[in-house]
């Protein structure tokens, strides 16, 4: 699992949702190229194949919704916010129906998570947590 995290602290990933994160919401190609830039789309090809794989692993139940949630649940969620469009727009144009299917899949149950329990800052939530006890 560790090694899985550090793929999400490298400055690639890190650079991309930071581009993708100052889009705004259901940003479509061309908002994005006019956002980002040229290669805008690179950034989000990074982001939402790196959340795809990420919901493949948790579809085939290698990695647990839970610790998806406590590691990346809010930049999965905001991603899906600003490109929600995008894959529909890719589906259209290229026919499958299967474009980033696992990372809207995945978005979809954290946003469902959060219904029906909003999250509380672990801050919050385990204030009194103390080591060793």
């Amino acid at each position: 699992m560790l090694e899985l995290v550090r793929s999400f602290q490298s400055p690639a990933f890190t650079a991309a949702l930071r581009r993708v994160l100052s889009l705004p919401d259901g940003a479509d190609a061309a908002k994005i190229r006019e956002v980002l830039g040229p290669d805008g789309e690179d950034a989000v090809y990074l982001v939402s194949l790196t959340w795809e794989s990420l919901g493949v692993l948790v579809f085939r139940r290698e990695v647990t919704l839970d610790l998806v949630d406590d590691f990346f649940s809010g930049p999965l969620i905001i991603s899906w916010q600003k490109l929600k469009d995008y894959p529909q727009e890719w589906r259209r144009i290229l026919k499958p129906d299967t474009g980033n299917e696992c990372f809207h899949w995945l978005a979809e149950r954290m946003v469902d998570r959060e219904r029906s329990a909003p999250p509380v800052p672990a801050y919050i939530a385990h204030r009194d947590w103390r080591d060793g006890i």
